[in-house]
This record gives C-alpha cells, structure tokens and sequence, in this order.
C-alpha cells in the first residue's frame, strides 16, 4: 500500500506540472515580446532625435528619408512658430499570446516639436 501513495504523489506532481507548464509559458512569451515593444520603442525614440537633429540643421526631407529606415512612417506639421515631428512603427509580435494583452502589429510612436525663436 506504501508503494502505491508514493507512485500517486509523483503522478500527481507531473500533472500539477504538466497544468502550470502553459501558463508559465505563456508569461515568458509575453516577456518577450514586451522586452522587443520597449527595445524597438527606444530605438525609435533614438531616430527621432537624429531626424530633429537633421531639421536644425537645415537637411531636406529626401535626404531624412534616406538616412532613415524605411519601414518608418515619418510626418511634420508646422503650427505657427514651432513643427512637430511624428514617427510611427509597426511591430509584429512573434508570440500568439501576444494578441490578447496587445494589438497585431502593435504601433509606437514618438513626437518631438522644435520651437523657432
């Protein structure tokens, strides 16, 4: 009799196992696309600044373009004395979990406004 409640409290441990494994799982893939949202959110706020860089310092619009990535979506407004400066991005997450805590492809952006004196 011995024998058989040890053998049930290792099956039972597996399946207690085998019941988290998915949810566990499932948190580290959210991790990981979060992680990839905040990398690529920092590497857009980092182009930004080098596009507001290249507008004072008087570059054209082709040549910001060109500098840039192209999968960028990149748009000023002039509003009175200052221009503001839009970009955007698209992600793709790569986990299916994903799509229930954020949208597919998820979007960032960024916004600086240069004033002119």
């Amino acid at each position: 009799m011995k024998k058989l409640k040890i053998m049930n409290k290792k099956g039972q441990a597996l399946v207690e196992f085998v019941i988290i494994l998915p949810i566990i799982m499932m948190i580290v893939f959210v991790i990981i696309d979060f992680s990839n949202i905040f990398y690529q959110k920092n590497h857009l706020e980092s182009i930004t600044n080098d596009i507001v860089s290249f507008k004072e310092n008087g570059k054209s619009d082709s040549y910001i373009k060109n500098n840039t990535l192209d999968d960028i979506k990149i748009s000023y407004k002039q509003d009175g004395d200052s221009l503001i400066i839009k970009t955007s991005k698209d992600i793709t997450l790569v986990t299916p979990f994903s799509s229930l805590f954020f949208n597919n492809p998820y979007t960032i952006k960024t916004e600086r406004v240069i004033l002119y004196e």
